[in-house]
């Protein structure tokens, strides 16, 4: 376990080329995500890489900007004045929205579990303490036999969503040529050069759509969390809605103006960070804080010991939006990495703080949330950071 931001830094970037993505990532997404970025190695994994960059390029998130706050609005107005919702569900239920509009053009309502189901059925499979984890893949217990039916029905929606005039998809998203509306367009534009295969642009797109929903969930329900915790902290977003948006929600260039309501998402990432650790493993012998490690070794990179370490923020454990007002802090830069860092850091990261913040803004100006839990809040023990107890939110209109 590394818990050092300057050996970090020296695994995820200086000397990147030196450590690999450990076993235990590529054994969780076997049969998923075979074909994606997130579980490819040399070569092939910066080709990949490559041919991703331009759909979430800063001028692509500015104009998913819309769009991300466009489909939150249409889904709180759906929850009811005076109802109780379960908040983990209906905030996953929103961010496959916003993902399948901005990576495929299309309209998922009433479909999200399809995407909701296949990434259960991987966390299940990387629950650490379920009865067979240590067993070999190819024996059929009932969580590997979930696992692969919920995948094999998500697999079929993304290759209809990949034929021409699938249902949902959007007829302006079709367009292969250079104006790419969506990500998907910008894979398909990969494919006719030939930098991408059938498969590579079905298995990213697949991959994204799972990992994308899953760390913004969270991350949306732990900010409603501690918001109903923190009221004062609420009041204050609330005032800043009321300064900076001029309309019924927030527009995409309003994000920059957001500043508070982006400090809330800092905090809440560093308190709930999409995974606990990340994994990787050496490639060629290497001496790390005084340690001979040999080839092969393999090590955690822990955000939520680095997230929530006295060393680097005061009162660690304590909710303080405002400890992110100073940019000059005297803080390691690797004290804090939400979605890893260097080459290998999720390629969707910019897209998911754009989103979390004009969601969190849109909701702010439409809803109140009251947040209870169903018993002490603990975390499922698996590859993705999620509530393992229910999260009842009881709304009231604005």
């Amino acid at each position: 376990m590394v818990t050092d931001p300057a050996a970090i830094e020296r695994v995820l970037v200086n000397e990147a080329e030196r450590f690999s993505i450990g076993p235990a990532q590529r054994e969780f997404f076997e049969g998923a995500e075979d074909d994606a970025v997130t579980t490819a190695t040399g070569d092939r994994w910066k080709r990949l890489r490559r041919a991703l960059h331009p759909a979430f390029a800063p001028g692509r998130i500015d104009a998913y900007s819309d769009g991300m706050a466009a489909t939150t609005a249409r889904i709180v107005d759906e929850w009811e004045d005076g109802a109780t919702i379960d908040l983990a569900v209906a905030a996953r239920i929103l961010t496959v929205d916003v993902l399948a509009d901005a990576l495929l053009g299309v309209d998922v309502r009433g479909e999200e579990d399809v995407v909701t189901d296949a990434a259960d059925a991987i966390v299940d499979r990387a629950n650490f303490r379920r009865p067979g984890h240590l067993l070999p893949d190819w024996v059929p217990t009932p969580t590997e036999r979930r696992f692969r039916r919920r995948f094999d029905r998500l697999e079929a929606f993304v290759e209809s969503v990949l034929t021409q005039g699938a249902p949902g998809r959007r007829a302006d998203a079709m367009d292969d040529g250079d104006d790419h509306d969506d990500v998907l367009s910008t894979l398909r534009a990969a494919r006719e050069r030939g930098a991408l295969s059938a498969a590579e642009v079905r298995g990213n797109l697949t991959a994204l759509l799972l990992a994308g929903h899953e760390g913004p969930s969270t991350a949306f329900t732990m900010a409603w969390y501690l918001l109903s915790e923190h009221p004062d902290v609420l009041d204050g977003l609330q005032d800043e809605y009321a300064a900076v948006v001029d309309g019924d929600r927030p527009a995409g260039d309003d994000h920059g103006d957001l500043v508070l309501t982006r400090r809330v998402v800092a905090e809440t990432l560093r308190l709930y960070p999409p995974t606990t650790a990340v994994n990787r493993q050496t490639t060629e012998p290497v001496t790390l804080g005084g340690y001979d490690l040999p080839e092969g070794t393999q090590l955690m990179l822990p955000q939520w010991v680095l997230h929530r370490d006295g060393r680097f923020w005061d009162e660690p454990e304590r909710f303080d939006p405002d400890r992110w007002a100073d940019a000059t802090a005297d803080r390691p830069e690797y004290a804090y990495f939400p979605f890893s860092g260097g080459p290998r850091q999720c390629p969707g990261n910019e897209f998911a703080r754009r989103a979390l913040v004009l969601a969190l803004a849109t909701t702010v100006g439409r809803v109140e949330l009251d947040v209870a839990l169903e018993g002490e809040l603990s975390f499922t023990p698996s590859i993705q950071l999620r509530p393992a107890v229910d999260v009842g939110a009881a709304v009231r209109r604005r």
